[in-house]
This record gives structure tokens, sequence and C-alpha cells, in this order.
């Protein structure tokens, strides 16, 4: 099963990303779960992207095609493989965090999508994690005193309407103004219904 987890800045993604495979680990076998994570840090087009936080954003053309080269070589070299083997991947943002913040708007979004989608492997659940965006920046804040270019207000309110416009089946909204221990709750509940568990 790949499971991604999306949502603005601020959400609790990463938390939720581990926490979740940690519980799924524990449920289904040591080593079950693998935790992933995009941008990488294992391509240099996902090393360039995470310079790019506190060095300054790159033109929106070179984000999307870094994005997308990050996201080709980490599906070759980690997610297919894990899931060959029978493991459960958790990946901390994927596809939609790139339409997210790279796309102008819904309509632009689905355009994007149409571009790479023979290219990419559909997750079979997105967690997407919904919370305020001012409850996000504070967050944020709160965290590491400070925002990075990603994280400015009026990014997080574009990026949350474009994760607004996403459906399909595939797609789990989660309460993510709740503590982490309720949002874990939830996604879990998500996951063992789709495992039929």
């Amino acid at each position: 099963m790949f499971i991604t987890v999306e949502g603005i800045d601020g959400s609790g993604k990463s938390t939720l990303a581990r926490a979740l495979s940690e519980k799924l680990s524990e449920r289904f076998g040591a080593n079950r779960a693998v935790l992933t994570r995009e941008p990488t840090d294992q391509s240099p087009w996902g090393r360039r992207l995470r310079q790019s936080e506190q060095s300054g954003r790159l033109s929106r053309d070179d984000e999307i095609e870094h994005f997308h080269q990050d996201r080709l070589h980490h599906l070759e070299t980690v997610v297919k493989p894990a899931l060959a083997a029978g493991k459960i991947v958790v990946c901390d943002r994927y596809v939609d965090s790139l339409l997210a913040y790279q796309a102008r708007g819904p309509a632009d979004a689905d355009r994007l999508y149409a571009t790479m989608s023979q290219e990419i492997l559909e997750p079979d659940l997105v967690l997407l994690l919904e919370v305020p965006v001012e409850l996000a920046l504070a967050r944020i804040d709160a965290a590491r005193g400070g925002t990075t270019s990603f994280e400015r207000e009026e990014t997080l309110r574009r990026a949350a309407a474009i994760y607004v416009s996403r459906n399909g089946v595939r797609y789990h909204r989660l309460d993510a103004s709740k503590p982490p221990e309720a949002v874990l709750a939830q996604a879990l509940a998500v996951v063992l219904a789709a495992a039929g568990k």
C-alpha cells in the first residue's frame, strides 16, 4: 500500500507520517512500513530543493522540473522496490504538494497534473490534513521562530485552496487542528479500513 500525507506547512504532515509508519510497523510487523519524504535527500534535484528553503526559491519552472525529476528518482529507487517487497510506504509529501505550491490555482493544478500523470505512481491513499492557515502559521512560528519562503501566508492560502480542490476516492480529509494523537487515530482508521482490517 502506498500512502501519502499532504497538507499545508504547519498541518503536522511529518509528525503524522512518522507516527503512522511506527504504528503500522507495530501492527503488521517490524520494518513492514517504510517512511520516506519528498523532496528527498537522495537526488541532486531533491537536495537543491531542500537548500532553496533557506537560500531562496528557484523559478517556478525550475521548481516544477526539480520536483518531478526528484520524484521519478524516488519512485524508482525507494517507493517501487519497497512496494514490490510487500512493504507499506508512507510518504511525507508527494505530487499533491507540487500542485499546491507550484500551481497558480485549481485549474492550473489540474493542467499540471495532466502533464505528469503518465509518469508517476498513483498513491492508494492520500491523507489530506486540513488546518486553518492561522493555526498553521502559529505552529510554524512556535516550532522554528519564523517561516521560510514556502511558508508565507499568501503561499499557504493559495496552497490550501488547491488542496480543497483535489478530489477522488483516494483522498481522505483529516481534521489536523486536533492534537497529534487524535489525528493519528483518524489516519489509522482510514488505513485499516482500506486494508480491510
